[in-house]
């Protein structure tokens, strides 16, 4: 199957002429041209097999057959049009524009086709004119610039260098021909007819004079000789502008840097054509209402170009071409980076709960079996281990590693006495590892993760609620409910004051767009990470607009996807961002703490210790105190 055809034909009825098209059909007192789309579709079916749509001029469009879908497009059209006698060029030229106007309002309409138009019956007085004013006329309304102009040879001349040269003896004609007229839009020459070549037709076949190819590239290359002119929606960030200019022609042009300008300019500099920047949006405005302001000019085509990190979205699609995205962003959750974890509550938990239950009672069952077995050797057995409280507090010295008042003389007592040592041993080992490394990090609490987490913490929740047509769009799910009502409404464009609640403070989330807050960590905390969940709440596809059907759009879009798949444009991004490393604001000092990244141990990490012994020293000496009052008293009562 090739490719697919629409043939548009008028639905009216002539008078038999001598012509051209009476070879085409049987002989008859009358043609009509639905004869002729009919012979027509007859001879693409029996040598091409290709798809084949027809549509009449004055009747409604013919339904499409099972070959085409809504998805696809034309890539070849022709029409016969009914040129009456002694009509102007410019009734024929308004009667293409309305063909072509009807077949620009399908959706399988392919401005990028081929055009094959056929003017008949018709004493033409200019036909460089004729195809002047017609190639003119559907380039400029409709962008259809490779078309194939066929018209009659009343005057029977030939062509000579590439000129329509009449003949001399115009009664001794015997053939009928037509002229193929095109252009080369393009080409430096400028746009003109040119006389491509001559079909001629006699009764036996039909063959071009001069064997041209009658649909030669259109678009050269390279050096392609025009103007566009860009809508730019300026961003301190992504697109800065430089000031304006006056030309020789008086009129004022914009200067702008960015990875965009800078892309669209090595473009431009490699296929020779020049751009014209315009004026950017107010920045007072909303950014909806900016992108809208940047990008209606494109859709009614007054300017040919729209860039300054436009995301695409669908309802703009309809009215406009786009390149390939160059750039993926979006809006996030920004969070709080995970806090140091507390030194003393991190030690505290140097061991769970149930082990240190178990430690509790290996200490208990120690000291009970040790007093009982001392109880069983009573005559052998020295008489510290023979009293409950010595065997806990000997117990309790070997846990401390302090000597114990008395070691142990039964071999029972011995064994069990040298297993426990053992075991405080090991265990006081995998505390003091632990202890030291809290001590000097005791690590950091988990950071949140998804956007259930961040509703479930107890954590301020904001974003901008005038965007709830984009953030919260779907009523009916209930982590967009819970995020709605859980969150407060910050205004559009106060990120240089929510984003150190999120990075000092650490008590604010922000949903915002990844850029600024890049972009403020970077040049006022840039020893500050940021954090953010895991997905991305919403993406963006950052992308050049393009004119619908602007001629160049697939030559733009083949250079931009070259550049892109290159990593030219990546290139461009990073450059960009690295420069954010070189405007660190003078504020950035009060943001500044000189950075966590890396731990000294000093004295402070053992303040934790040092208040451990300063406690057991303050209770000891109370003790002490206690129990030399205790045998004072003693002493006195008992004389």
């Amino acid at each position: 199957m090739g490719r697919s055809v629409l043939i548009t034909y008028p639905d009216k009825c002539l008078e038999y002429t001598t012509r051209s098209v009476k070879n085409l059909l049987p002989k008859s007192q009358q043609i009509c041209h639905i004869d002729v789309a009919g012979e027509t579709l007859r001879i693409f079916n029996e040598n091409l097999r290709w798809a084949t749509q027809t549509i009449g001029t004055n009747i409604e469009t013919l339904s499409l057959g099972e070959d085409f879908q809504t998805d696809d497009i034309h890539y070849n059209y022709i029409v016969f049009l009914p040129a009456l006698e002694h009509e102007y060029i410019d009734q024929i030229v308004d009667a293409v524009s309305s063909i072509v106007d009807n077949t620009a309002l399908t959706t399988t309409n392919n401005p990028r086709g081929r055009w094959a138009i056929v003017i008949s019956d018709q004493h033409l007085q200019s036909y460089s004119d004729l195809a002047m004013g017609i190639l003119t006329e559907i380039y400029e309304t409709y962008y259809i610039y490779d078309v194939l102009i066929l018209m009659p040879d009343i005057k029977s001349g030939i062509i000579q260098k590439g000129k329509y040269v009449e003949h001399e003896d115009v009664n001794n004609i015997t053939k009928d021909s037509y002229l193929l007229y095109s252009w080369l839009p393009f080409n430096v020459d400028g746009k003109q007819p040119i006389l491509f070549d001559e079909w001629i037709i006699d009764e036996q076949n039909s063959s071009q004079s001069l064997g041209r190819n009658l649909f030669p590239p259109k678009l050269p290359p390279k050096g392609i000789s025009i103007n566009l002119t860009v809508s730019p929606l300026e961003n301190k960030l992504i697109m800065i502008g430089k000031g304006n200019f006056t030309d020789d022609e008086g009129m004022i042009g914009y200067k702008y840097e960015g990875p965009e300008v800078n892309t669209l300019d090595m473009i431009a500099e490699h296929l020779n054509f020049s751009l014209r920047y315009g004026p950017t949006p107010s920045p007072e405005k909303k950014q909806t209402e900016r992108i809208v302001e940047a990008v209606t000019p494109v859709a009614l085509g007054e300017v040919d170009i729209a860039i300054g990190g436009i995301p695409l979205h669908s309802q703009l699609l309809p009215f406009l071409d786009f390149t390939h995205p160059y750039y993926l962003s979006g809006i996030n959750w920004f969070v709080p980076c995970p806090k140091p974890y507390p030194r003393l509550k991190r030690i505290s938990e140097t061991f769970p709960v149930s082990v240190w239950c178990l430690f509790a009672l290996v200490i208990i069952l120690t000291v009970i079996v040790t007093f009982f077995q001392s109880q069983f050797n009573k005559m052998s057995e020295i008489g510290s281990y023979q009293s409950g409280v010595m065997c806990f507090y000997c117990m309790w010295a070997v846990i401390l590693g302090v000597s114990v008042p008395n070691m142990p003389r039964t071999t029972s007592v011995r064994c069990l006495f040298l297993l426990f040592v053992w075991y405080a041993f090991v265990m006081n080992m995998l505390f003091q590892t632990f202890f030291t490394s809290y001590l000097v990090d005791p690590g950091i609490i988990d950071q949140v993760h998804t956007l259930e987490e961040l509703i479930e913490s107890d954590i301020t929740m904001g974003y901008p609620k005038m965007a709830d047509m984009y953030f919260f769009q779907d009523k009916s799910d209930p982590i967009l409910v819970k995020m709605h009502n859980r969150s407060e409404d910050i205004p559009y464009g106060t990120h240089v004051t929510i984003i150190p609640k999120i990075i000092v403070d650490k008590n604010y989330a922000a949903l915002l767009e990844e850029i600024y807050p890049e972009y403020f960590a970077k040049t006022m905390m840039h020893s500050k990470p940021l954090c953010y969940l895991d997905d991305r709440f919403s993406t963006f596809y950052l992308s050049v607009f393009l004119k619908k059907h602007i001629p160049i759009s697939g030559i733009l879009k083949s250079y931009a996807h070259r550049l892109i798949e290159g990593g030219l444009v990546d290139k461009e991004v990073n450059d960009m961002k690295e420069t954010w490393n070189f405007k660190i604001s003078p504020d950035a000092n009060a943001y500044d703490d000189g950075g966590d990244e890396y731990f000294v141990f000093s004295v402070h990490h053992l303040m934790i210790g040092f208040y451990a012994l300063a406690a057991g020293i303050t209770l000891s000496s109370i003790l002490l105190v206690l129990e030399h009052f205790h045998f004072w008293l003693f002493t006195k009562l008992k004389k």
